[in-house]
């Protein structure tokens, strides 16, 4: 009994070149040389800068000594281990690793959570190691130290691609925030500065009866707008910002449009929408021009979180943001993410048409959207109406659309089919309604009414006394601070040496909205090159504030 226990459970076996492992009757390194194997894969490695290893199932430290020192700057050797008796094992010889340079093991719990940590800002794993943030890192690589890693193929394959797409989408953010964070930033400030003559979106929030029917813009949209148009009336009707003019070409009124684009181009999507009174539902950072042309109380503002800052986090911590929303990417997925929240329970439907994320060759829309307005426009005979252009480019790749006809995606549209699924698949009555595009991986149904009394709607109440100090103060204390940090950056206001550094830190760092658009931005630095810009943004934003 004793000896089929020690084969059952991790123990060190005496090999003829040193020590290797047994567990569950396997060697986890070889019986001859243990150590060769990995040495040579290490020996392979030519790492660079800012490289995080995921060293998979380091039961034995074998490697990870010589992979230490071949490092670079910034970079990152995490232990993974996901099988609790080798993790145990590990923690009972841990003495041997700590003498390895850039080394920190991971927990078992930790390891669900490290994709999002390794996309996130400064942190500290549960063994005290300060993780510095995303923005020192640049790639993930995954390196198997031992046959461990075979024992979970799946989870350490789901693990890796989840980690190196964290990374990749953080700095493809940065791009992005590099480009636009100053437009995002500035458009939150002046719309926040008109939250409180708006409706709050909570009054919408658990309040629909009716089935709701989300509209995107994509080819499906033409032939599903038959499938709900006689029965209008029975149905909530919410669609993104590109599908608004189709359905008033066709003489349907939805009960609200979302918009969170950010540029003037949207504006185009809303000519001649205002007459007929549409709500809006607006992200914090998307188009003032939008919000000002319209009467205030047929507004609702949420907040999708388009930067993982101080500064909106100490607003959601005085409640001061409406709903609070991941960066979806894409604003039909918005759209489904608050039709789910508005229904008052999950026995009502919610159906989806135009999120296809993919189109057929000549088309990339809906007839009548915004996108295919702008090609009639410019048709002449050098330019057809057909966009095939779109379809037949480098970026593009053929797909099977669930109608069988061949359709064309790209790698931003398949990534928002994926986010979909991966959010969206579980939901109770959410429904593809779309004959066309990519399949998504929740039922298929056609719209249809109720058989109950709608006798529930969005309530009608305004923003409080309370909230609308908050937001007063919260901005006049903004403008305090900037002023502040202006007269300090001038020379307006004198401090010692020894003060300098702190105060202004105190005063900067957590305003990351004055450099998350910088391309060093994505996190603070004392140095006078960064200062020196970060005084030039203070102007615009205090005549905001």
């Amino acid at each position: 009994m004793d000896t089929i226990n020690i084969q059952q459970t991790p123990c060190l076996v005496t090999t003829p070149q040193g020590v290797s492992v047994s567990y569950n009757n396997k060697f986890l390194y070889s019986k001859y040389a243990p150590q060769r194997a990995i040495k040579q894969i290490i020996d392979s490695i030519n790492p660079l800068p800012g490289t995080i290893f995921l060293c998979i199932s380091p039961v034995l430290p074998y490697g990870l000594k010589e992979l230490s020192l071949k490092l670079p700057e910034n970079c990152l050797l995490l232990g993974c281990e996901n099988n609790k008796d080798l993790y145990n094992f590990i923690q009972d010889h841990i003495d041997d690793y700590k003498s390895i340079d850039n080394f920190t093991m991971l927990s078992p719990d930790e390891l669900y959570n490290l994709p999002p940590l390794l996309a996130g800002p400064e942190t500290k794993f549960t063994n005290g190691y300060n993780f510095p943030g995303a923005g020192k890192f640049r790639r993930v690589i995954p390196v198997d130290f031992s046959a461990g890693a075979q024992l979970n193929t799946q989870f350490y394959n789901q693990l890796s691609k989840a980690c190196i797409n964290a990374i990749k989408t953080f700095w493809s953010n940065r791009v992005t925030l590099s480009k636009f964070g100053r437009l995002y930033s500035k458009n939150f400030f002046k719309n926040l500065s008109i939250i409180t003559k708006t409706t709050p979106i909570t009054n919408y929030i658990g309040k629909i009866s009716k089935p709701i029917i989300v509209c995107g813009a994509g080819e499906s949209l033409d032939s599903g707008i038959n499938d709900f148009k006689a029965n209008r009336d029975f149905f909530f009707i919410l669609c993104a910002d590109t599908a608004l003019q189709p359905l008033l070409k066709h003489k349907i009124v939805p009960d609200g449009v979302f918009i969170e684009e950010a540029q003037s181009v949207i504006s185009k999507a809303f000519i001649g929408a205002i007459k007929h009174n549409i709500h809006i539902f607006a992200g914090l950072s998307s188009l003032p021009v939008i919000s000002h042309n319209v009467d205030k109380s047929n507004i609702s503002f949420f907040t999708t979180l388009y930067a993982n800052t101080s500064f909106i986090q100490n607003m959601e911590a005085q409640n001061i943001l409406p709903a609070v929303n991941k960066p979806f990417g894409s604003v039909g997925l918005t759209t489904v993410h608050y039709a789910l929240q508005f229904r008052i329970s999950t026995d009502i439907p919610v159906y989806v048409y135009g999120l296809d994320f993919s189109y057929s060759a000549g088309r990339t829309h809906t007839q009548q959207a915004m996108a295919h307005t702008l090609r009639l426009c410019a048709t002449n005979k050098i330019i057809p109406v057909s966009n095939y252009s779109s379809a037949w480019n480098k970026n593009t790749t053929p797909v099977q659309s669930k109608d069988n006809r061949t359709f064309y995606t790209t790698p931003t549209m398949q990534n928002y089919a994926d986010l979909f699924n991966g959010i969206f698949y579980n939901e109770t009555n959410l429904f593809d309604a779309a004959d066309c595009g990519l399949k998504l991986d929740i039922p298929a149904a056609k719209p249809k009414p109720l058989s109950i009394e709608h006798n529930l709607s969005a309530s009608t109440e305004t923003f409080t006394n309370n909230y609308k100090e908050k937001v007063t103060a919260y901005l006049k204390n903004e403008k305090e601070q900037l002023t502040k940090l202006k007269d300090i950056l001038t020379g307006k206001i004198k401090l010692p040496a020894e003060e300098l550094e702190v105060e202004i830190t105190k005063l900067a760092k957590p305003r990351e909205y004055l450099y998350l658009h910088f391309p060093d931005g994505n996190q603070f630095t004392y140095s006078q090159s960064f200062l020196n810009r970060i005084r030039t943004e203070i102007e615009g934003f205090l005549k905001l504030l």
